[in-house]
């Protein structure tokens, strides 16, 4: 009975263990794990700095230990930091994500907008030609330069 619940035991914390260890990896975003672990350790320790105890700074020895499922246990106030952390930086990947597909319409529109106003009469509409090149940060520079 006694290594029922031993077994038992380990099997929860290696399952606390994994879900530090994918709390790290959304922390730290899909790149390689040297990478990864130091944007990891940066952003928890910036989040949670625990200045006044050293026990509980966050250490890149202990995102390692995660990492490489070395730890033994997690700690609970540690599994709500990851949590937290994990939260912040998906909540920030989604910010990041819709300013990009915001930015990639606006300028799918006005290279639209250009072409329409190319076709109409260019010479006539030289000068917004010209503005929506410069209006899209020098993307899509206008053509004639005369």
């Amino acid at each position: 009975m006694s290594n029922a619940h031993e077994n038992t035991s380990k099997k929860q914390m290696l399952s606390d263990v994994e879900m530090a260890r994918g709390y790290v990896l959304d922390i730290g975003g899909k790149t390689s794990v040297q990478v990864m672990l130091a944007r990891a350790y940066k952003i928890l320790a910036e989040m949670f700095p625990h200045e006044g105890d050293p026990k509980s700074q966050w250490t890149e020895r202990r995102l390692k230990s995660f990492w490489w499922r070395d730890a033994a246990t997690v700690q609970f106030r540690e599994m709500r930091e990851l949590h937290a952390a994990a939260a912040k930086a998906k909540e920030e990947r989604e910010l990041l994500q819709k300013a990009r597909k915001e930015h990639a319409a606006f300028i799918e529109k006005t290279a639209s907008l250009r072409a329409l106003l190319e076709r109409q009469d260019e010479a006539f509409h030289s000068p917004q030609i010209e503005g929506l090149g410069i209006g899209t940060g020098g993307v899509d520079l206008p053509r004639n330069h005369d």
